[in-house]
């Protein structure tokens, strides 16, 4: 019996120490709510707007790989890059990033 609260008490220090890491900071926002995040900056982002030469609506964002999302319009599609900006020392909250535009493809 000492020996399972013992393995009791270590599993607990563990799992605190893992909790307050700078690693579970990193992990600041739900996967669902990160992405919301970049989706909202691609679209709002007069980058994109200009690249995409047309003024014709967004028809789809899609995600094509970790940070790599595809935007499209009826004409033209784009390639966004998502950017982690850089901190000092360890971050609190949601993922600080900017995007990088890609060159329009268009038809």
């Amino acid at each position: 019996m000492a020996k399972r609260s013992a393995t009791a008490r270590w599993a607990y220090v563990a799992a605190g120490l893992v909790a307050v890491s700078p690693a579970g900071a990193l992990a600041a926002l739900p996967p669902y709510w990160q992405s919301a995040r970049e989706i909202t900056a691609i679209v709002n982002d007069p980058r994109v707007h200009d690249a995409l030469k047309y003024e014709e609506p967004i028809t789809s964002v899609i995600s094509v790989g970790s940070d790599q999302y595809e935007v499209r319009t009826e004409r033209c599609s784009i390639r966004v890059s998502i950017v982690t900006k850089q901190q000092s020392g360890a971050t609190i909250g949601p993922r600080q990033f900017d995007i990088e535009v890609g060159t329009a493809e268009c038809r």
